[in-house]
């Protein structure tokens, strides 16, 4: 056990690098290090400059306030440990540079900041603040502070609760420790277990990675042992799989013969990483040029995909800084090359920006140049290299609200070509990357300008902005030599993107390859104005009423509302547009890929890459027929595409045709998918000679964005229009919404219920009956019945007199609760009629005793009302009803919600946004993009009590299951009804978890299965789930209900198993055959058995598609684990608790399954402790 004390930093960079970067520094830390690590780069040595001055404007802040701050040295000696305990003694306001030790660690504390909290001190205390120039939090960030917390712990008698980090652009970001507690603890536990068996004479085998500030080091080794990570378009999975073929180096990759195989990798990949490794290798040519081979040629893709030519053609490149001081992108040259006539050299133009405003200005400019020259040109397009420019471009028309429909005009039209996929489409290059200053090779001589690359461009204008220079490029008095340089260096990139072109455009005539535009056009139905929408419009008006420098958003404006809230309702007008808008820029984004490079549409889940045509049927009707083409595709793609009905119809196109197709079904599980081809379109395209469109080849298939939200958009305009230029009143409850406006008297309704559980649904009715003109939410997690209270709360408002309209996200939610409502009115003889709003007759709801009316049918009489945002938001159904319940209100939308909220006086939100959330596409300003459950909660995991009602008994669950639930996901606020007690299984055969625990019959159980290299499949975990069920079938159950007991014996209709991926749903349907329930989590929300199984297939963060955020997403794993009425098994790697968090969430998300995975909650503990050795057991 080494004496010597670890710090902060070296666990935050085991966090990261727990193998390699770990190992040298504690090599370096034991004075063991002999070798030279690179020199720091200037870019580096700025962002540490910086690093202080973000620290330095802090104090200053606090300093102006009034604050007394304790100004420390941070050396770590015995004299600095002493002068911050005296600090803390004293009570100052803030310590900087806070000297700690403790428990064989040490550091120094940025900041720490006194709190109003009893302590060893006296009636304060203190938590640790980690400054940081990043914008976005990061998980060493966190280990960091969460060590802090560990030090101040012997100081103030009790770990810090919390602790905050002071990110770049001033903004403070608060967190509770127990987010993070147990992965902190086990990581800590890692580091000791590291150190321990450490053996310097062991390096690690080295791997690329993010190693912190081993990063460079281990990158110049690996480029010394020729590792296969020098062969351009290498992924990390593909290295492995040769290197567990004995394939270690470019040499050994090259060498290898035609027709090799190797585990795992498909021949066509291998043949593609083998020619570039080959190709790589070979001498450059006489003349200096690299080495390169012409792809096989592909119609319309590649080489034939470039659009004409044309005179009007640009080339285009962007330099841009990121402040982290201020946390914010500045892009400060937008550089253009054109030519006057096809033969003239190009010529440039840039346009300059040094501040926000000039960046809007100088977007604007470029952008309405481009619109001129196209007047002139209109068959130009604009080239680029990479995806950044496309990219930019729409940040940039969101953030400025300016030039967005050029801008969607752009996207749509196919104006902006990327050259990148081209050239990788076309050629293999014997370079070890396919950056534009390596492609150049071919085609340029060497770069003249001084500045070389981007990071020297950003370096250049960091030291531009501390010369005094002016703000204009040039060699004279009056300009900038600095300036002038990274103009020479913009000014190169491009007219390299000119040569380019020109360079592709001959290989194409070689080639005899025809001119073809690169994007087919567009249906009329396709295409959209591209004038500003007037909701836009409206909302820009809105946000330039604000005024600037605006210090309190909390003060009221001339329209009635906070200027919070204000922002807020401008920013919502156009929420349904930009969600429309980045359905079709993805739509644009998967077209090209298709066309250039279709093996980006594998990880697209809103795409299907290769799909193979198998066959067609016909299916005649009496109106017209159709062939219905049936398709299969690899079901591993991580697939989120669903086939609708009605209006939520899903539209595919296949690019390689233009033909756009119903989906008549689709099964992901099983990768298999049939389109709809009417006849009449058939034989349309066989008279104009275009075939029938359905490639018999492996093809894309790509979704094509529906425009659901017309009349959503249309009726918001009209109400926007009063609120905005008449000034006409926003609804009082939206309004209190918007505001998030607390409801005191709730506060006495729920003290009044908390010790009654029965009692929620007379009392909550009873004050709904009292209050008009308001918003609250009832929060109903797993098993709290929240449909039966809302039913019966429904039914009492009818009884009182008052009409209830029910709505939701989707049909299903709004139908069971109108089926509940209608059996509760019933059942206590409440008149009202209880109808469903609706265009399509619906026959389980006629079944149900409940009418499906049209929207004309409406009358008084009908009491209870069902239907969608699309029935709700008509202007004849305007206050209609006394109350809009919102079932599943964490998935509707706030947009949503305002769209429709005029039809009622009062809004009920009814939901848990604690379980499955709402799907959204565009990244929305501010809350804009939250649903309306969300955002009344404001971040809370329980509603606060005087803003709804929290059903705090659990009905379902097992107690120490319930207890687990709630301490994970409600604050430890969710209690399971004492009659529960009894619900419990007993084994048909007893069964030992594989670290020997005897599996009891209920609560909470995690079953580690040790396995490496699983993804989406998992047949480790298939295996130990086939035994878990086979050992559980014919055993018996016993659960409450009622107020009496259920019992019977465990058959597969009682055992419920879920997975995350299609493809182990689809292997565990296989293997168990028909004795237990299989499927995704989404598939079984709001279902329970007596036995939930969860399996997390995924062998670690890294292997996991989409990452940990989907596999350990707090919301899905809610869902999962709280289906079980009495025994949930959680079956999963033990691998997946002692990965790599790449993201706050991630830390989370391990920290709740180090939780679920530890021995002391196997023994019905609420917060079990980490094992001594540091792993899950």
């Amino acid at each position: 056990m080494p004496t010597r004390l670890i710090t902060p930093s070296q666990l935050s960079l085991f966090s990261i690098s727990p193998v390699i970067g770990a190992w040298w520094q504690e090599l370096e830390a034991r004075k063991l290090f002999d070798g030279n690590k690179p020199a720091v780069s200037e870019l580096d040595q700025q962002l540490f400059a910086d690093g202080l001055r973000h620290e330095q404007v802090l104090l200053e802040k606090l300093e102006k306030e009034g604050h007394r701050i304790a100004r420390l040295p941070g050396k770590q000696s015995e004299a600095d440990y002493a002068a911050t305990q005296a600090a803390m003694a004293e009570g100052v306001d803030f310590i900087h540079q806070a000297s700690l030790c403790h428990g064989g660690m040490r550091g120094s504390a940025d900041l720490l900041r006194k709190i109003e909290q009893p302590s060893a001190l006296g009636d304060w205390s203190y938590i640790p603040i980690e400054c940081k120039l990043a914008s976005k939090p990061k998980t060493t960030f966190l280990v960091q502070a969460s060590a802090y917390c560990e030090l101040l712990t012997p100081l103030l008698g009790h770990r810090p609760d919390q602790f905050e980090l002071y990110l770049g652009g001033g903004k403070f970001q608060h967190y509770a420790t127990d987010q993070f507690w147990a992965w902190y603890q086990l990581l800590r536990q890692r580091f000791t277990a590291f150190q321990q068996s450490f053996d310097p004479s062991q390096p690690p085998e080295d791997a690329p990675g993010d190693h912190g500030s081993w990063t460079a080091f281990i990158d110049e080794r690996l480029k010394q042992q020729r590792d296969l990570m020098l062969v351009a378009g290498m992924r990390q999975s593909q290295r492995q799989k040769l290197r567990a073929d004995g394939i270690n180096t470019i040499e050994q990759l090259a060498a290898l013969p035609a027709g090799s195989s190797v585990k795992g990798l498909s021949g066509e990949a291998l043949h593609e990483l083998r020619q570039q490794a080959e190709l790589q290798l070979t001498p450059v040519g006489s003349d200096g040029r690299p080495a390169f081979r012409l792809r096989p040629l592909v119609a319309g893709k590649g080489l034939s995909a470039l659009p004409a030519a044309d005179p009007g053609d640009i080339w285009f490149d962007m330099e841009g800084i990121q402040d982290s001081v201020a946390g914010t992108k500045l892009e400060y040259l937008f550089g253009a090359c054109y030519r006057d006539s096809p033969e003239d050299k190009p010529r440039f133009k840039g346009w300059w920006a040094h501040s926000e405003a000039e960046e809007k200005a100088a977007f604007a400019a470029w952008v309405d140049w481009v619109e001129a020259r196209r007047r002139s040109h209109p068959g130009l397009h604009v080239y680029h290299y990479a995806a950044y420019e496309k990219t930019a471009m729409r940040r940039l028309a969101q953030q400025h609200a300016t030039r967005e429909a050029e801008i969607d005009d752009w996207l749509r039209s196919g104006l902006l070509v990327d050259l990148l996929p081209v050239v990788t489409s076309a050629i293999v290059l014997g370079e070890p990357s396919y950056s534009i200053k390596k492609v150049e090779h071919l085609y340029m001589e060497q770069r003249q300008a001084g500045v070389t690359n981007a990071g020297d461009s950003v370096v250049a204008y960091l030291h531009w902005q501390l010369s005094g220079e002016p703000e204009i490029p040039g060699e004279s008095p009056d300009a900038s030599p600095k300036l002038q340089a990274i103009e020479d260096y913009n000014r190169e990139d491009c007219e390299s993107t000119v040569f380019l072109h020109d360079w592709l455009l001959k290989l194409r005539r070689e080639q005899g390859l025809p001119e073809q535009p690169l994007q087919q056009p567009l249906d009329e139905a396709d295409q959209e104005p591209r004038e500003p929408q007037p909701l836009e419009l409206l909302s820009q008006q809105l946000l330039e009423e604000i005024p600037d420098h605006l210090v309190d958003e909390g003060e009221l404006g001339p329209r009635g509302m906070s200027w919070r809230a204000h922002r807020l309702l401008a920013q919502l007008l156009p929420f349904h547009h930009r969600e429309a808008k980045v359905g079709w820029w993805a739509y644009f984004d998967r077209r090209s890929k298709a066309e250039l490079s279709p093996s980006e549409l594998i990880d697209d889940g809103e795409a299907i890459a290769d799909a193979q045509w198998v066959g067609m049927d016909e299916r005649p009707s009496a109106r017209t027929g159709a062939d219905i083409h049936h398709f299969r595709f690899d079901p591993s793609q991580t697939l989120k595409l669903h086939a609708g009905d009605g209006d939520s119809r899903l539209t595919v196109e296949l690019p390689a045709t233009g033909l756009k197709l119903d989906v008549d079904a689709l099964d992901a599980e099983r990768g298999t998918l049939s389109l709809k081809l009417p006849w009449s379109k058939r034989d349309q395209r066989l008279a104009n000679g275009e075939g029938e469109g359905i490639p018999k080849d492996a093809t894309s298939v790509i979704k094509v964005p529906a425009d659901i939200s017309k009349s959503l958009r249309e009726r918001l305009e009209e109400q926007a229009m009063a609120w905005v230029h008449e000034h006409q009143a926003i609804p009082p409850a939206i309004l209190q919404l918007l505001e998030r406006q607390p409801l005191p008297a709730l506060q006495e309704l729920n003290a009044a219920i908390a010790g009654d559980p029965n009692a929620v649904a007379d009392a909550l009715a009873g004050f709904l009956q009292e209050h008009s003109g308001i918003s609250l939410a009832l929060q109903g997690p797993p098993g709290t019945g929240k449909t039966t209270v809302t039913g019966q709360v429904i039914a009492q408002l009818v009884a009182s007199g008052q009409r209830v309209a029910i709505s939701s996200n989707g049909h299903a939610a709004i139908n069971n609760l109108l089926k509940k409502a209608k059996s509760t009115c019933s059942a206590a003889g409440v008149a009202g009629e209880v109808v469903k709003c609706n265009n399509s007759k619906e026959e389980a709801l006629s079944a149900a005793g409940i009418s499906v009316v049209k929207p004309g049918q409406l009358s008084e009489a009908m009491a209870v009302v069902g239907g969608t945002t699309w029935m709700f938001c008509k202007e004849e159904l305007a206050e209609q009803f006394d109350w809009l319940v919102v079932d599943e209100a964490g998935q509707m939308s706030l947009a949503n919600l305002l769209v429709m909220a005029r039809c009622a006086r009062s809004i009920l939100l009814v939901g848990d946004q604690q379980q499955l959330a709402q799907p959204s596409q565009a990244d929305h300003p501010g809350e804009s993009g939250q649903s309306c459950l969300e955002y009344w909660m404001e971040g809370a995991s329980v509603v606060p009590s005087d803003r709804g009602v929290f059903l705090s008994t659990s009905w379902r669950m097992e107690p120490s299951l319930t207890a687990m639930v709630s301490a994970l996901f409600y604050e430890g606020r969710l209690q399971a009804s004492p009659a529960n007690g009894r619900n419990c299984i007993t084994w048909a055969k007893p069964w030992q978890s594989s670290d020997g625990q005897l599996l009891q019959g209920q609560g909470l159980v995690f079953d580690p299965v040790a396995h490496s290299g699983n993804s989406v499949c998992s047949e480790e975990e298939i295996n130990r789930i086939e035994s878990l069920v086979d050992a559980l079938l014919g055993g018996s159950y016993q659960h409450a209900k009622a107020g009496g007991i259920a019992a019977g014996t465990l058959t597969p209709d009682t055992i419920l198993v879920t997975a995350p991926y299609n493809v182990q749903v689809n292997r565990l349907q296989q293997r168990l055959a028909g004795k237990a329930r299989v499927g995704t989590v989404d598939k079984f929300q709001g279902q329970e058995a007596p036995v939930a199984i969860h399996s997390l297939t995924a062998s670690s963060g890294d292997e996991a598609p989409r990452g940990l955020s989907f596999l350990l997403e707090p919301n899905r794993l809610n869902v999962a684990i709280s289906r079980a009425q009495c025994l949930s098994i959680v079956v999963g790697s033990p691998g997946l608790a002692s990965g790599v968090a790449n993201t706050v969430a991630e830390a989370e998300q391990i920290n709740q399954l180090c939780l679920i995975g530890t021995r002391k909650n196997r023994q019905n503990s609420n917060y079990p402790s980490i094992e001594a050795n540091g792993s899950m057991p």
